[in-house]
Parts: structure tokens; C-alpha cells; sequence
């Protein structure tokens, strides 16, 4: 009987690579976090993983690169997160709760990821603010479709109408991240969520039809 070997050069490469990936993306993300966009350097971010400054040049091209991907990987786990949360939720009212709930607990699980994802002194231009943008667009279009799960059964959708609802919720929620990090006892996401779920949901049934 002859033996078969399989080669294992080529996969290990791959798991190497991709394990040096997460650990660059996750260093990155707590220094973009801590010290804004114009504060990291590339040497921080090679110190901090322990790999050359070529090294991150060769996979990210650039610091835009390397943001970039920080926000992408970023945006992807919380989209994710609260997607998964209101598919999972029994009803559409408890579907509002989950979401906000999983929103405020992303953020207290990834402290650095707030100034990363939404703080809009970080950056007024170029690729990266532009990215920056369309997290914020995405979360948008996710509260979106929170809003129409929940308008009255019968009611006719307004599209503008449901955007009008989605930016404010939006704008809500960052002006709360924002709170919640500067207050000295800030009140624990599942209270944020509850005011929040029992005000829109309050507010969806009283909006009249015109």
C-alpha cells in the first residue's frame, strides 16, 4: 500500500497570514480608537503587533488601507451583530429592543470602536471619511427596515416618511454613544434599548396618515 502525503507548506502560509491579518486589523482598531486617525502612524501599529512597517505596507497598500480595512471588518461585526439580533427576536416589537440592545452592548464590548466607526471629528475627507460614511448610511438602512417591520399592520409605507424616522433614530443613538462614554454612571444598554424601543414604538402608532 502506498501512503499519500499532503502538502502542508502552502495552507499553514494561509492560517499564518490570516492570523498576522486579525492581529494587525484588531491592534490597529484599539490605536485608531485611542489616538484618532492623524495620531496613528504605521510604526504604532507595527510596534504594537510586533511585524515590520513593510510588512503592513505589503497587505494594506497604505494607512487609508489599513483604516479602511479596520472599518470594513468593523462594519461587518456590527451589522452582523445587529442584524442577527432583531432576525432572532420572537416579534417585531421585541425586534426594536434586541436591535438597539445589540448596538449599545457592541459598543461597550469594543470601546475603541466608536471613534473608529462614527466619530466625525476623526476625518472630513478623503477615502477614509467617505467609508466612514457609508457605515453610517448602512446602520441607517438597517433602521430603516426596523421602522417598516414596525408601522402599523394595514398602514401605508411613506418612504420619506420612514427615513425622516431612521436619520433621527440614527442621530439618537450616536448622541447616546456619545453620552454614555463621557457620563460617570451612564445607564446600562438595556435600559438605553427599553427607552428607546417603548419611544418609537409609542411613536410609530401615532403617526398620522396623509
Amino acid at each position: 500500500m502506498t501512503s499519500t502525503t499532503v502538502p502542508q507548506g502552502p495552507p499553514k502560509r494561509r492560517r499564518d497570514r490570516a492570523a498576522r491579518e486579525r492581529e494587525i486589523l484588531e491592534a490597529a482598531e484599539r490605536i485608531f480608537g485611542e489616538r484618532g486617525y492623524q495620531g496613528t502612524s504605521m510604526d504604532d501599529v507595527a510596534a504594537q503587533v510586533g511585524v515590520s512597517k513593510p510588512l503592513i505596507y505589503q497587505y494594506y497598500g497604505s494607512k487609508d488601507g489599513l483604516f479602511l480595512a479596520c472599518l470594513a471588518r468593523l462594519r461587518g461585526h456590527l451589522l452582523d451583530t445587529v442584524a442577527d439580533a432583531v432576525m432572532a427576536a420572537p416579534d417585531a416589537e421585541d425586534a426594536l429592543y434586541a436591535g438597539f440592545l445589540a448596538w449599545f452592548r457592541f459598543l461597550d464590548e469594543h470601546p475603541q470602536a466608536w471613534s473608529v466607526l462614527v466619530d466625525e471629528g476623526m476625518l472630513s475627507a478623503g477615502p477614509a471619511a467617505e467609508a466612514t460614511d457609508e457605515v453610517r448610511a448602512a446602520f441607517i438602512e438597517l433602521i430603516a427596515q426596523m421602522v417598516r417591520m414596525n408601522l402599523p399592520a394595514g398602514r401605508p409605507v411613506d418612504d420619506d416618511e420612514v427615513q425622516i424616522v431612521a436619520q433621527s433614530i440614527s442621530g439618537a443613538t450616536e448622541r447616546l454613544a456619545i453620552w454614555r462614554t463621557r457620563a460617570a454612571t451612564p445607564p446600562t444598554p438595556e435600559k438605553v434599548a427599553r427607552t428607546l424601543q417603548d419611544l418609537l414604538w409609542q411613536g410609530l402608532h401615532t403617526l398620522k396618515t396623509t
